[in-house]
């Protein structure tokens, strides 16, 4: 399991943070897939997935603006299925959650992208946390009032 992605990337990693990583995601994700019982199938299915997401970053395709139907759309021209969208209070892209059915290997659409109460709307502005691709919150607040 020493591959599983810690997705919080910290300078310092401590073997407590993965362990603690890996706990969240199963108990938010994995006790209710089709590994219910099986955790480390859960985490080894994912990681066989991994592989599908590595260009993700770059077909999500976020510059200064970008909209939430801008994101869907950049996603279905790369051939993906719709993913439910997570964001924070702040807009900011949380998650992006793709479906599938029992076996892994037929990815679907996800029967409701829509994932918060913000990012709810085709029309909703979306940003990356931190700036990643220019376009946090914090820029675009500075460019209206400039």
């Amino acid at each position: 399991m020493k591959d599983w992605p810690n997705l919080y990337a910290r300078q310092r990693k401590k073997e407590e943070d993965n362990l603690e990583f890996w706990k969240y995601e199963w108990r938010k994700h994995g006790m209710c897939s089709d590994d219910a019982n099986k955790p480390s199938e859960y985490f080894r299915n994912s990681l066989t997935l991994l592989p599908n997401f590595k260009n993700l970053k770059q077909d999500l395709g976020f510059k200064p603006g970008s909209k939430v139907g801008d994101i869907l759309k950049n996603l279905q021209d790369k051939n993906y299925k719709v993913p439910q969208i997570v964001c924070n209070s702040k807009s900011q892209l949380r998650e992006i959650r793709f479906c599938y059915r029992n076996n892994r290997n037929k990815a679907i659409d996800c029967p409701n992208w829509v994932g918060s109460k913000t990012c709810n709307k085709e029309t909703a502005d979306i940003f990356l946390p931190g700036g990643a691709g220019g376009t946090d919150d914090v820029k675009a607040q500075l460019n209206i009032e400039l």
